[in-house]
């Protein structure tokens, strides 16, 4: 069994992106999400400055720029109606419908970037999912909401869903015709640029967030490395299979909460770990 690199990158933005998520748990409670997000995404995207005195800045056609510029919003949309879905209606409901954007991901490149998926690697990717949704919630929460705290944020996670969804085939087209790097790059910049008219619109306060600051560049540090990881996997191996892989970052939130916080991982989450695990193995193969 060999992990090709394609696999082997998305694994790294699982890992990226799964200890991003945990802190920015922890940032949440010292400080508001919309500092977090502001200030992660600038720490994140001034790391990667210094990569412009090593690298060649490509030639961007406006078809490009555009993918660029919607692919940014979709992102910052999905971001702040995740979080919104979170803040008006419950966990439960709202991780598994957002984590479900990888389905979006594979159909659309299957038609529109016309990949090919053999039955392992078809397999393997429906157990990823499927693996990531079940781990993404706690059975015994979900039994217990009312039917009105359910539908209640389910069209944010179903904002967030779509909004992920499609991003990622965009970055998929970018990473294949400009490289590993600049997408992410400008992705992010032109995300900062739309928190902050988001921000300036809702009269947010934004100031830099000290109690909470050394967190906040982890996760700028952390995310950034889930983002370059998902450029660097899509230019060895297809949008299909790298973001379905990268998506089941969740199995790391779960895990580490169990290890810090002293969360009890329920049957659902263990089966959805295990899915995920036979889905990377079927990957693998």
């Amino acid at each position: 069994m060999t992990l090709s690199l394609g696999i082997l990158f998305g694994i790294i933005a699982m890992l990226g992106w799964g200890f991003s998520d945990f802190f920015a748990a922890m940032a949440a409670r010292k400080t508001s999400v919309i500092k977090t997000l502001i200030w992660s995404q600038i720490v994140g995207t001034l790391i990667l400055i210094p990569a412009l005195l090593f690298f060649r800045f490509p030639d961007i056609s406006f078809n490009y720029l555009m993918l660029i510029l919607i692919g940014a919003f979709l992102n910052i949309i999905a971001l702040l109606a995740f979080y919104k879905g979170l803040q008006v209606g419950n966990v439960s409901v709202i991780s598994p419908i957002s984590s479900a954007y990888a389905a979006i991901t594979v159909v659309l490149s299957l038609i529109f970037l016309n990949e090919k998926l053999n039955a392992l690697q078809a397999a393997g990717i429906s157990l990823s999912i499927l693996g990531t949704i079940l781990a993404s919630f706690k059975l015994r929460d979900l039994m217990k909401l009312k039917l009105e705290n359910i539908v209640s944020g389910v069209r944010y996670g179903l904002i967030a869903m779509l909004s992920w969804g499609i991003a990622f085939v965009f970055i998929g087209i970018l990473v294949k015709n400009l490289g590993w790097l600049f997408p992410p790059l400008l992705i992010k910049t032109a995300g900062i640029f739309y928190i902050l008219a988001y921000a300036g619109t809702a009269k947010k306060n934004i100031s830099f967030p000290k109690n909470a600051a050394l967190i906040v560049a982890l996760i700028g540090i952390l995310e950034t490395i889930g983002f370059l990881s998902i450029g660097a996997g899509i230019s060895f191996e297809q949008t299909s299979i790298v973001v379905p892989v990268s998506s089941t970052y969740a199995l790391m939130t779960v895990i580490l909460a169990q290890i810090f916080f002293k969360e009890v991982i329920e049957v659902n989450q263990k089966i959805g770990v295990a899915a995920v695990l036979l889905g990377l193995v079927l990957l693998a193969i």
